[in-house]
């Protein structure tokens, strides 16, 4: 399975070809922050899909950071509010890829193996409603040291509900040199992670959620408490 030369330029794709194969969707997820980096691979991506060859994928998932290999069956690119996304079949489901979590892709010679009948809007607009249709339950508003603000949004771009605002929320005494977040988790265990900021982060609502996060510093601390005076 040898890779395949740069598309040459008899062969860009009429216009029927590349309706079929390329959708722009202008809306924004829910809860992220902007456009991604740029993909450096987007070329790759492009001849397999429009020389309905498999793509060998090196891909970096969000969540974890774990880098896995998939062998793919694209059906084409979507441009979601500037970010592109690849959508391929991985055993015979239509899955969504980030082109620029993309390590390598590779353009194989062996035909793309799609479901039959199936075109790129209608596998899109399955993979769209099932993240968009995720319910976000938990609503969360908390405050970030500047300092620690861009790992912050890097860490949980994903969780944003909406842009980080400069400065002390206007009925609060914060003082300068915090950022106020509005975030939205499923739950409050998906919350329990912005622990992982220490002191660099306080949740200002829901109390609920103050109150399980304080209890898991308090028993957090109480663990180490024997070393406090070592």
């Amino acid at each position: 399975e040898a890779g395949v030369a740069v598309m040459a330029g008899d062969e860009v794709p009429d216009a029927d070809l590349a309706s079929r194969r390329i959708l722009i969707d202008p809306v924004r997820w829910r809860g992220t922050a902007g456009p991604g980096h740029p993909a450096p691979g987007l070329t790759a991506f492009q001849q397999a899909v429009f020389s309905d060859r498999r793509l060998r994928l090196r891909y970096r998932h969000g969540r974890d950071n774990r880098v896995r290999t998939y062998t793919l069956d694209p059906y084409g690119l979507v441009n979601k509010a500037g970010v592109w996304y690849l959508v391929a079949g991985h055993d015979g489901d239509p899955r969504l890829f980030r082109t620029d979590r993309a390590q390598s892709a590779t353009v194989l010679t062996e035909p793309a193996r799609r479901r039959d009948g199936l075109e790129l809007a209608e596998a899109w607009e399955t993979l769209r409603r099932g993240i968009e249709d995720i319910p976000a339950e938990l609503a969360v508003t908390a405050r970030v040291r500047d300092e620690a603000l861009a790992m912050f949004l890097r860490v949980h771009a994903a969780d944003l509900a909406a842009p980080a605002t400069a400065g002390p929320l206007p009925e609060l005494e914060h003082g300068p040199g915090w950022t106020t977040v509005e975030l939205r988790f499923r739950s409050h265990l998906a919350a329990q992670p912005l622990l992982a900021f220490g002191p660099d982060i306080e949740v200002l609502t829901p109390e609920d959620l103050r109150r399980t996060l304080a209890d898991k510093a308090k028993a957090t601390a109480a663990l180490y408490a024997p070393w406090q005076d070592t």
